[in-house]
């Protein structure tokens, strides 16, 4: 099935959604109690998005390549599906916000994005052996990232911070400051993981790393940690599962910023999702999708 070009009514984002993860019948163990909760609907773009204005009309000649975008390729996009709400399995579909906006983004390039998920150990290596056409998985902008992966990050299209998720009964744990002594999970290789030791000054000794979030959330429900460091819409999601068990404690204590990586070898894919991006984000439907799957998460 072949995404509609310009100019075409939307689909259903969610709809849209249940096609970009047709291809991936990738599973997980279950996680803590209500993990993934179920996707709320994602309401319809209106009819007729994107429509073209008269200066796109007259900038792009019919016989102009450039106005087919991407011409209907097909994006095969790298993912940790364990990372609800941005990207979870669910009845063995790819969902989250990430899906969602990917095709979002590719209705506005000409393009057909399929999702596949993997582990995040590893997953730049996985780009830079071409393995995948793009990541997008809820990643941080860094600069080692860009290096590892032979790639460069879009424009960022959502921003998020850490902070600390603790059991409900937890007394002594009131923000960041309180982690230096407690016993911290995060998952490996994740800015949670740079940030409890760099920023909250968590001895390396106290850390304990895991190959995701949901077992790091297992591992404090069960007392085998003291609390973890996540990022906080995810954080949200775990105390909304679990709200009689989990809360967060404190503050958000970083800014960052999502984005999507792609190779220096498709300049082309990376200027059509930057002007991809940019439209979403000027139409004010980024901030729609996220009130959305997130609700009202404010990383300040």
């Amino acid at each position: 099935m072949r995404v509609p070009a310009f100019g075409v009514r939307w689909l259903s984002i969610g709809l849209v959604t249940a096609f970009a993860a047709a291809a991936s019948a990738c599973s997980f163990g279950a996680g803590p109690a209500g993990y993934p909760p179920a996707a709320t609907e994602v309401p319809a773009v209106e009819e007729g998005y994107p429509a073209p204005s008269d200066a796109d009309e007259e900038e792009a000649p019919a016989d102009d390549v450039s106005a087919e975008g991407l011409n209907g390729r097909r994006i095969l996009v790298g993912t940790d599906a364990e990372y609800p709400p941005f990207e979870s399995v669910e009845n063995g579909e790819i969902v989250g916000f990430d899906p969602d906006l990917m095709d979002m983004i590719c209705q506005l390039a000409n393009c057909v994005p399929e999702f596949q998920s993997t582990a995040w150990d590893g997953i730049f290596a996985a780009l830079a052996a071409a393995e995948y056409d793009v990541l997008m998985s809820a990643i941080t902008i860094l600069p080692e990232r860009e290096t590892e992966s032979g790639a460069t990050f879009t424009d960022p299209y959502f921003s998020v911070g850490q902070v600390v998720l603790v059991r409900a009964d937890e007394t002594e744990i009131q923000g960041v400051e309180d982690l230096e002594g407690a016993i911290v999970g995060v998952q490996t290789g994740t800015t949670g993981d740079t940030s409890a030791t760099d920023d909250a000054g968590v001895p390396d000794e106290n850390m304990q790393r895991f190959d995701s979030n949901a077992l790091a959330v297992q591992a404090l429900l069960n007392g085998d940690v003291d609390a973890v460091v996540c990022d906080n819409p995810t954080a949200e999601n775990y105390v909304a599962a679990n709200g009689d068990r989990l809360m967060i404690a404190g503050d958000a204590f970083t800014v960052e910023d999502y984005g999507i990586l792609v190779p220096n070898s498709s300049p082309e894919v990376l200027e059509a999702f930057n002007d991809a991006i940019a439209r979403l984000k000027a139409d004010g439907l980024i901030d729609n999708l996220a009130a959305t799957w997130l609700g009202d998460i404010d990383p300040e």
